[in-house]
């Protein structure tokens, strides 16, 4: 908690939730598991579709980081394994 001009204010981590897809189309493999290397990411869902050498990773995850810095992080991450990612806000949670 915090003291703020005679006030109590109290203070606590708000974590986001969003939507990612992940695109691989040769890049690194595309597993459920490849998310657990995210620090401060608890995932909600994943789901992994495969056909031929693509894949398509879907997940639902809740993070502390702001939206639009969660959507970079994910982007330099995928990026570095050859894989496309957007991120979606969920804007109620779910």
């Amino acid at each position: 908690m915090m003291a703020n001009a005679g006030r109590v204010v109290a203070s606590r981590v708000v974590d986001h939730e969003s939507l990612v897809i992940v695109l691989s189309t040769g890049g690194s493999p595309l597993e459920a598991e490849c998310l657990d290397t995210l620090p401060g990411v608890a995932i909600r869902w994943v789901r992994v579709e495969r056909e031929g050498g693509s894949a398509c990773l879907a997940a639902r995850v809740r993070c502390a980081d702001r939206p639009e810095d969660f959507r970079d992080r994910m982007r330099r991450w995928g990026a570095a394994r050859g894989w496309a990612v957007t991120v979606a806000p969920c804007r109620a949670p779910c």
